[in-house]
């Protein structure tokens, strides 16, 4: 995106004011991406969603393998949400190879695996498929990729490497080919969250079941391609992972609460201004160790400005309406602030305006 206008910018900030003006619950609610039950537009859980969206008390919706069993419930799905909230997030994984929930069998444009990609086509080639890929994804409704895979390759590795999901095992490389997914990407209105910072690519566990400690395993090399996306303007949103690195942050909180690498690292010693998102915090590693009023709390304290949450393991239609009851008792307490509230919203904002939203 091109650098605003004098005139572009003055409309930004009268926006964001308008934004920053109104009730704290919205405002909270601008940071929850929720999923929910069901795999068309007229499930009980479609119908929860759709008033939740309604009502302003979250900023988009998290689909999931589970809720795209058809390309008809899939896209009529987010046509209906996006109906009720225009500018809402309507977010999935669309990596390509074993992580494309807009899948071939759907009758969607195959993307190989990043590995494939990277052995078979320039930066450039890549950018080609990539736009192809795009075109697809936002002509179905969605408008926030769960993706790209920035992590280095590994092949011991269960998560990333297994599966072929990095580009390489060095930065430049990386960084070549996640620039041209992101780049074809927001050319069609889609924001692409990077993950999952600081590097999940030579971890030995999946945080889908447990804790990963990355600790012992971890080195800055990790760093790399994360740093060259930032350097390059190209960083707009970044996924912490569930992962432990005492590296980093000697406490051993997992990133997802860690400020010393969310605030510290990705934010001072990087540079990034973007938008930092946790992983679903429904996820084992969170969801075993904390209680889903802690796990909300320690993110937003630690910096991140969306919280994602599937709500599929114990569904529950009210979650966001508690949500912002922690929030308000947080507030009241001392423990949060208004003001990092509105830091969120006013990064989500310009996230927004970068993709069109």
């Amino acid at each position: 995106m091109a650098t605003a206008g004098p005139a572009a910018q003055a409309r930004m900030r009268a926006s964001l004011r308008e934004q920053l003006d109104r009730p704290l619950a919205d405002r909270v609610g601008d940071m929850l991406l929720l999923g929910f039950i069901g795999s068309h537009n007229e499930t009980e859980g479609a119908d929860i969603i759709n008033a939740h969206l309604a009502a302003n008390r979250i900023g988009g919706v998290l689909f999931l393998r589970h809720n795209v069993r058809s390309r008809e419930g899939a896209e009529g799905s987010a046509a209906r949400f996006l109906a009720t909230r225009p500018g809402a997030w309507m977010a999935i994984d669309q990596e390509g190879g074993l992580v494309q929930r807009l899948s071939r069998d759907l009758g969607y444009t195959h993307l190989p695996r990043a590995m494939q990609v990277a052995e078979a086509r320039t930066p450039q080639g890549a950018g080609d498929l990539y736009r192809l890929g795009a075109g697809e994804f936002r002509a179905a409704g969605f408008n926030m990729n769960l993706a790209p895979v920035a992590d280095l390759h590994d092949p011991d590795n269960a998560v990333i490497g297994r599966h072929g999901r990095a580009y390489g095992t060095d930065g430049d490389t990386i960084a070549a080919y996640a620039s041209a997914f992101i780049d074809a990407f927001e050319a069609e209105g889609v924001a692409c969250a990077i993950k999952h910072f600081p590097g999940h690519g030579r971890s030995r566990g999946d945080s889908h079941d447990g804790f990963v400690d990355i600790s012992d395993s971890w080195s800055e090399a990790e760093l790399a391609p994360f740093r060259e996306l930032i350097n390059q303007g190209r960083a707009h949103l970044m996924m912490g992972g569930h992962l432990t690195n005492r590296q980093l942050d000697p406490s051993g909180e997992p990133v997802t609460f860690s400020a010393p690498v969310l605030n510290d690292l990705l934010r001072r010693e990087l540079g990034f201004t973007g938008v930092v998102m946790t992983d679903d915090l429904d996820m084992g590693a969170i969801r075993e160790n904390y209680s889903q009023r802690e796990a909300v709390l320690r993110s937003i304290e630690a910096g991140n400005d969306m919280i994602m949450l599937s709500n599929s393991a114990a569904p529950d239609a009210e979650l966001p309406q508690r949500i912002v009851g922690w929030v308000e008792a947080a507030i009241a307490e001392g423990r949060l602030t208004e003001h990092r509230i509105n830091q969120s919203v006013a990064r989500l904002a310009v996230l927004k305006a970068r993709v069109g939203l």
